[in-house]
């Protein structure tokens, strides 16, 4: 493996016996061609006994993808992208990210391509390069099915290995969006339309998993008995980046954006959109899946660190800054990441999610000693994996690498200790107390459809999301108190927002006063956010989040702090917005 820190490339994902792993992972310093140790070069998939037996060859590991033959691989999607690697031109690889193993393993996703062994399960010594065929999956977004297809990422197959959930970008204006889709994989062996015209999986039935026309799956509507009321909704179709299945094959994880600052996970009904909140800790939930048994869930979040805790320590306030705020909690350097570091740790949080004092319980603990499954310098990367037997979470961590650490920033960057001097590592953390599931159980969730989505047609444009209208309203908390909202547009887009909260609280426990507002301002002709911010909170915290003023706490449209400073205090303990580069 590479020593780069993304040498493993997201994953991993067990195989349905239990004892093996699927991994991506780049290999470097392979021999030239016609050197027979040339096949292990570049970006391919593993697999890796979990339960200390060997390959016939005496291995832990077999590499699946290598040496397929050029043939068959150049039928697959392919890509002329790998991470840390040179690549000479012209040369291509396979796209091979979060590998998953359709039921009976015998075949896997791999990327947005199909790799299937016919008879032979993927980690049988019968399953030489030569068997291998590869399959490209398709995306049809024309109305008269010509053309590549439509662009997907982060695909999460169906427990039932016949339906496929994915992500898909879009420009809206000068933003981007991101909708979720699920739809259903069927071969097709003789495209008559489309590229490439091979035999491929397209996908069919699709529903994009966004609501576009019933506002009470907008965060807010306004009252349509009193247009001067503004009313906060239940969480409903909380998909935004599509994050999988829960392990009976019927319902999204997703993401929601609960209260000011937070972005948390949810289940969601594909029947009703209800959608129903995982995670309530200040700042970022992300890579998710659920137990076999959808008793458990594993997720990533920053709960463990302090550098979001600025902006999102106050809990219980409604999003409506985020308007404009959003992306302080998504930046590249200043939210839950720095660059390629992630701040994320994983924990163990049972089916009903953090309430009151549980928060679940963090997989690696320990004193943080350099190198060990603590150490504060090793970060969770996605995905997790549980076993099929729910007795293993098996996770990737990666190593904090310049320019997060080293030269100019506080951190010095720190040494190896893995072998070959890598900086990413696979991790398995074992449940000796949990019974085994009974293998071999395979998710029936039958036609799935999302009523309350939007039927997917080729040529369609993706759904608009529902935004609220500008003017002013009072909004009341769900438990007690309300606020004082304006909203103004520039160009159908939010151009300001300000909310002045009395005693307002939506849970009974978090009770707000004080006004906060943010404002999308030009100066150089660059766009800027103003953000002014005079809050205290009472109940569940007792603290502040006061900006300095007069000029406010300013930010780009990106997240990056430009001028002065939002400072939090709760219950005595105060947080600053991190420093550059840290």
């Amino acid at each position: 493996m590479s020593a780069y820190y993304d040498a493993i490339i997201e994953g991993p994902a067990y195989l349905g016996d239990a004892k093996h792993v699927l991994l991506s992972v780049q290999f470097t310093g392979a021999p030239s061609a016609p050197d027979p140790a040339n096949i292990y070069s570049g970006p391919q998939v593993i697999a890796i006994k979990t339960d200390g037996t060997q390959f016939a060859n005496g291995d832990s590991w077999k590499c699946i993808t290598c040496a397929i033959p050029d043939a068959t691989r150049k039928l697959g999607n392919l890509t002329t992208h790998s991470a840390g690697q040179t690549i000479k031109a012209g040369d291509t690889w396979l796209v091979v990210d979060h590998p998953q193993a359709f039921p009976g393993d015998r075949k896997m996703l791999a990327g947005t391509n199909v790799i299937d062994c016919g008879p032979h399960r993927l980690v049988d010594d019968a399953c030489t390069p030569d068997k291998l065929r590869v399959y490209p999956i398709r995306w049809n977004v024309m109305r008269d099915g010509s053309g590549k297809g439509g662009a997907m990422r982060e695909l999460r197959l169906n427990p039932d290995g016949i339906h496929l959930m994915w992500s898909h970008m879009n420009g809206t204006g000068a933003n981007l969006d991101q909708h979720g889709l699920v739809g259903r994989l069927q071969f097709n062996p003789a495209p008559k339309d489309g590229e490439p015209a091979v035999p491929r999986y397209d996908l069919v039935d699709a529903y994009v998993m966004t609501n576009s026309g019933d506002p009470t799956f907008a965060a807010f509507r306004v009252d349509p008995k009193d247009p001067a009321r503004l009313i906060s909704n239940p969480a409903k179709g909380a998909i935004g980046e599509a994050r999988g299945w829960t392990r009976d094959g019927k319902d999204a994880v997703g993401m929601g954006i609960p209260e000011a600052g937070a972005v948390d996970m949810y289940i969601t009904s594909l029947r009703t959109g209800a959608s129903r909140r995982l995670t309530n800790a200040p700042g970022y939930a992300d890579p998710i899946l659920m137990s076999p048994d959808d008793k458990w869930f594993v997720v990533f979040d920053n709960r463990g660190v302090e550098r979001h805790m600025y902006y999102a320590g106050m809990q219980g306030v409604p999003p409506l800054t985020d308007m404009l705020t959003l992306m302080v909690k998504l930046s590249d350097e200043y939210g839950y990441r720095n660059g390629q570091r992630r701040f994320f740790q994983p924990y163990l949080i049972d089916r009903w999610g953090d309430r009151g004092g549980y928060l679940g319980q963090q997989l690696n603990p320990g004193p943080g000693t350099p190198g060990s499954a603590s150490d504060p310098n090793w970060n969770a990367r996605a995905d997790p994996a549980w076993s099929p037997d729910g007795t293993n979470v098996v996770y990737w961590q990666a190593l904090v690498t310049a320019p997060a650490c080293g030269g100019a920033n506080p951190l010095p960057c720190p040494t190896s200790t893995e072998p070959g001097g890598r900086h990413s590592r696979l991790m398995i953390a074992r449940l000796p107390d949990r019974k085994p599931l009974p293998l071999g159980r395979v998710a029936r969730p039958g036609k799935i459809t999302v009523p309350w989505g939007a039927a997917y047609k080729p040529g369609d444009p993706m759904p608009a999301r529902m935004g609220v209208p500008e003017g002013k309203f009072t909004l009341a908390g769900r438990k007690g108190g309300s606020a004082r909202v304006e909203i103004r547009k520039t160009g159908g887009r939010v151009a300001f927002v300000s909310a002045s909260y009395e005693a307002f609280t939506d849970d009974g426990e978090h009770v707000i006063d004080g006004t906060e507002s943010a404002a999308m301002e030009m100066k150089g002709g660059k766009p800027r956010i103003v953000w002014h911010s005079d809050m205290r909170s009472s109940g569940a915290q007792v603290g502040t989040k006061k900006t300095s003023e007069p000029g406010g706490f300013v930010i780009s449209p990106m997240g990056e702090p430009l001028e002065g400073e939002l400072v939090t205090t709760i219950d005595g303990k105060t947080y600053r917005p991190v420093q550059k580069g840290t």
